[in-house]
């Protein structure tokens, strides 16, 4: 067990990628932020539009079926519901009723598999659905026309020597912060002091950048070793460094793979943006050892102690503005490399706010964005929906 605690301390933090495609590392003192300052307005069209990936709004295992659940990605409020009929067939729209604008989540799923509102009766079905929703390695993912045809794999999830386990947690910070931290090497000596950080730099350290898909890059890689404090090597007899292998998706995915004896340790963070300054970290543990019920219950319990050790730190993150992204990265470490080439993807990512999700909405609607430019005072000649006739009018 022991051992087993100190292959977690190690690697449980580090969510980061695999090993392609290397970069050179470059010395980097200072930046110029001319490209930083102004903000990307990433089109719903394009490729890098959060609401087009996937993106996780639920842990399986954790969501009651017999009722609608929802979830809020951004500014954008959702409800999902399950067929009580068939297999694994979900359907999710806004939660938000199209009739007198009552929320969806606290309706009714008829036998039909139907979502009743329990306002006026209205229900909604395969047809009325918004996005897409689909159940993925054990956890609910949401997209809008979205850009692959699933999400992200986690290495080893489905392989009969491992075993896996979810956590949840809100951080209030925004998805970038959390994104940059989740590949930081240089926090864990001072955020985590208190379980496996140490003062000796990582070593061995390669960052990699991976060919563009779909016409942009969209990962970036990063390998290094780790010794851990000298308590821990103690404990555990143990002292030799792990090997970790990291990588990030954007925009929402990273996961880390630590290794140390050959027992391996998966750590995956999923992220869902709340609000501009809160974000709801999913994480998914995988490892081929300290398999049994209990021992999985203690790596969660360290899990979720090294994410509180983080949660600290995350509220001290200053909230998102123009003078934070001027700020931001003018000075750097020698070895970050792969952290300014983080940033510089990040750059692209764009909060869903309530104008983004109505402008998604009308679009995914009806099919083109002229209709949210739609003036209240010509509704008859527009495809705009404000003014509908009722059928009992006459």
């Amino acid at each position: 067990m022991r051992f087993c605690l100190y292959v977690f301390l190690q690697g449980i933090i580090l969510i980061k990628g695999w090993v392609h495609h290397p970069l050179k590392t470059v010395r980097f003192i200072s930046m110029k932020h001319d490209h930083v300052c102004s903000n990307s307005h990433t089109s719903l069209s394009s490729y890098k539009s959060l609401l087009r990936s996937w993106t996780c709004i639920g842990v399986q295992e954790h969501i009651d079926w017999s009722k609608p659940y929802s979830a809020q990605l951004g500014d954008l409020p959702l409800v999902i519901w399950k067929h009580p009929a068939e297999t694994n067939t979900f359907f999710s729209t806004i939660n938000i009723c199209p009739h007198m604008g009552s929320k969806l989540d606290n309706g009714i799923i008829t036998p039909l598999g139907k979502l009743q509102c329990q306002y006026h009766g209205k229900e909604f079905d395969k047809n009325d659905q918004f996005g897409q929703v689909k159940l993925h390695e054990g956890k609910l993912f949401w997209a809008l026309n979205p850009i692959h045809p699933s999400p992200p794999h986690i290495p080893y999830f489905n392989h009969p020597d491992y075993v896996h386990s979810f956590l949840e947690l809100d951080m209030d910070a925004g998805l970038k912060d959390c994104a940059l931290n989740s590949m930081d090497l240089r926090h864990p000596e001072y955020v985590h002091r208190m379980g496996f950080g140490s003062p000796i730099p990582a070593t061995n350290i390669k960052n990699y950048l991976y060919p563009s898909r779909k016409g942009y890059a969209d990962r970036v890689g990063l390998s290094f070793d780790y010794q851990s404090n000298p308590v821990m090597q103690q404990i555990n007899q143990n002292f030799e460094p792990t090997h970790n292998f990291h990588m990030f998706i954007y925009p929402t995915f990273s996961w880390s793979r630590v290794t140390f004896q050959n027992k391996h340790l998966i750590v995956a963070l999923n992220l869902l943006p709340l609000s501009p300054n809160k974000t709801r970290w999913y994480v998914t543990l995988i490892h081929n050892y300290s398999k049994t019920k209990i021992q999985k219950q203690v790596m969660k319990l360290l899990a979720m102690t090294i994410m509180k050790q983080d949660f600290v730190q995350m509220r001290m993150q200053h909230p998102e503005n123009a003078l934070k992204r001027a700020r931001m990265f003018e000075q750097s470490f020698d070895d970050e490399s792969v952290m300014l080439r983080l940033y510089k993807m990040l750059e692209d990512y764009e909060y869903p706010s309530a104008d983004i999700c109505a402008k998604a909405y009308h679009i995914g609607t009806y099919g083109s964005s002229k209709t949210s430019l739609c003036n209240e005072d010509t509704h008859t000649s527009c495809a705009c929906p404000h003014k509908v006739p009722l059928k009992n009018d006459s």
